[in-house]
């Protein structure tokens, strides 16, 4: 009888097993997903294949959602780039004008005078330009930094999310800007992407609301 009662204490927990494992079968199948819990030996249907918790671990959900840019206040932007006197840019600002609007290269050699002559006729016609065209009247000169070719330039006639806006001009008074120019403005915006951060890598914050101008005809 001694050696009997080992057998017989093993059959009552596997007994006691078999009882907790047909509970939890049943609220598996109250969930849903019983038929993923097969034997060893069987295939997974390929309707548990998607859904079980090994599939669907690694999975990584990618959001739809585009970029979320500041706003920006283009005209406050443009008072500060006509801030200065005018005259002729120096150093980066004229090297990188002369590289992609005539003839220079990467060590800064090129006829600079003749270089802005056409980066102005080209923001005059506003071509050529990349994106969109907002039609708000403005044309910007964007700056992009890539590991692969540096610092380039382009036109745009939107606002240049996302890139380093070197230059902006009113379309129909580009005269102005040459004329204004604070060339220290447009070395400072190289530091910065237009709604994403400034030279110190702080994400800009939205300007304070103007004051009403003063009626002066009273």
């Amino acid at each position: 009888e001694k050696s009997k009662m080992p057998s017989v204490l093993a059959s009552r927990g596997l007994g006691r097993r078999l009882h907790q494992s047909k509970s939890l079968l049943a609220a598996l199948v109250a969930v849903g997903i019983a038929p993923c819990f097969v034997s060893p030996f069987s295939r997974l249907p390929s309707s548990c294949r998607d859904r079980s918790p090994v599939a669907l671990g690694p999975v990584k959900f990618v959001s739809k959602k585009g970029p979320e840019y500041a706003p920006v206040d283009v005209e406050l932007m443009y008072e500060e780039f006509t801030s200065g006197e005018g005259g002729a840019p120096k150093g980066l600002e004229r090297d990188l004008i002369t590289k992609f609007f005539g003839d220079g290269d990467h060590r800064g050699y090129g006829n600079h005078e003749e270089a802005l002559i056409n980066l102005r006729k080209s923001l005059e016609a506003g071509e050529p330009f990349e994106g969109k065209d907002d039609q708000d009247g403005w044309i910007w000169v964007a700056a992009d930094n890539s590991v692969e070719e540096g610092i380039t330039l382009h036109l745009r006639r939107s606002k240049p999310f996302g890139y380093r806006p070197f230059l902006l001009a009113k379309r129909d008074k580009v005269g102005e800007l040459f004329e204004k120019i604070n060339w220290k403005v447009a070395r400072y915006q190289l530091n910065q992407k237009l709604g994403v951060y400034d030279m110190w890598g702080r994400k800009p914050q939205p300007a304070a609301p103007r004051a009403p101008a003063e009626d002066v005809s009273k």
